[in-house]
């Protein structure tokens, strides 16, 4: 015998699955704001995440209380009658929540690398996701001519529709490549960052955790093909509401590990921000790295006018604070001030701080080659 009902999986999934996504976006507003300092664009994208993500759950409780996930025998005309008003505006909601998410990871991405090359990469998944997102809603609200027919399906017998089976299953197949392109994109960039195999490793599982949505949406294609050929839509829409509640809430949670990290970090004793003991007071978002232009006369500093350069200082950023950083500066600020057991060349210890002072020679081009020590300090006191 079948089940009789699946609302109580349905409300149980639908919000606890809710308060971890929303909760993984306020943790990563505090992050930004108060551990990394470093709110950006894709920072307020977060925002429209968590607007979004609040009107689609909003969706899939209004679905449960018109009776999703009953059979279809049990319910009134009336209660079939708005089930498919929500399942109108569930469409273009899930598409929008889609889009938002998905610009929210290649907002992210824009910081991972000034490479015009990858940069260029990151644009074209915007317009191609810009382009599947109005596809999507153009198919869905032009999916039946006249539109009341929509919303009242039968009553017109002379409507134009569009084969429902391709309605249902080619958005779907179009938000899973889409998927695939984002997570894809960054395996390359984050390969060839300055850091260990092993944390290579990790920074890719963080940003690989959005795999998880998508084998979910994947999955998601079966109760749509029921939807297709099954009488029974309340109870298939109670199975889609438990699919797309751990599908969207997944991707939420997948776009904010990135900078979860570093509360991460703070919590174990990791170093992540510029406040609270242990810490560095750099604010940089950049991978570590000295860049200078040869040949034009310029470099890094200032430049007299035999070529020598004077005072010139090398500058030392980092790529999104808290996911890389060097393995030597991670065990130097431990917070907590816990000791050295790792010697190294140029750095000095008391009882009261740590002075860390690396030294990098720089050559610059001129009438004559002069070496200018550099030197970076890092200060972390008990």
């Amino acid at each position: 015998m079948g089940l009789s009902t699946l609302q109580p999986l349905a409300y149980a999934v639908a919000y606890v699955t809710f308060f971890f996504g929303t909760a993984s976006i306020f943790l990563r507003f505090y992050c930004r704001i108060f551990i990394l300092k470093t709110w950006g664009l894709d920072d307020w994208v977060g925002v429209a995440v968590l607007v979004f993500n609040t009107g689609q759950q909003a969706i899939l409780h209004m679905f449960l209380y018109w009776g999703c996930g009953l059979h279809i025998t049990e319910l009134s005309q009336n209660q079939i009658l708005q089930i498919l008003k929500w399942l109108f505006i569930e469409e273009v909601f899930y598409y929008t929540v889609h889009f938002v998410i998905k610009m929210a990871f290649l907002f992210f991405y824009l910081r991972l690398s000034p490479n015009k090359f990858f940069r260029g990469l990151v644009y074209a998944g915007m317009g191609l996701n810009a382009s599947i997102f109005i596809t999507n809603i153009l198919m869905a609200c032009f999916q039946c001519l006249p539109f009341d027919e929509i919303l009242h399906p039968g009553t017109h017998p002379d409507a134009v529709c569009i084969n429902k089976l391709v309605l249902l299953i080619v958005p779907s197949i179009l938000n899973i490549l889409e998927d695939l392109y984002i997570l894809i994109l960054p395996i390359s960039t984050v390969w060839n960052l300055q850091m260990s195999l092993r944390r290579k490793i990790a920074v890719l599982c963080v940003i690989g955790f959005g795999a998880c949505a998508v084998i979910i949406a994947c999955f998601r294609l079966i109760p749509l093909f029921e939807l297709n050929s099954s009488p029974d839509t309340s109870f298939v829409l109670g199975k889609m509401v438990i699919v797309a509640a751990l599908e969207i809430q997944f991707a939420v949670i997948a776009v904010n590990l990135p900078s979860l990290k570093a509360l991460w970090l703070r919590i174990t004793g990791g170093s992540s921000s510029g406040s609270g003991p242990g810490y560095s007071d750099q604010k940089g978002y950049k991978l570590s790295s000295m860049e200078r232009k040869a040949g034009n006369g310029s470099g890094m500093g200032r430049s007299g006018r035999n070529g020598k350069s004077k005072g010139s200082r090398g500058s030392i950023t980092r790529l999104e604070r808290g996911i890389t950083s060097t393995e030597s500066e991670e065990e130097l600020f431990r917070q907590g001030g816990t000791a050295l057991n790792i010697p190294t060349q140029g750095s000095k210890m008391d009882a009261n701080a740590i002075k860390v002072t690396t030294d990098v020679k720089i050559r610059s081009t001129g009438r004559q080659d002069e070496d200018v020590p550099q030197s970076t300090h890092f200060l972390g006191g008990h």
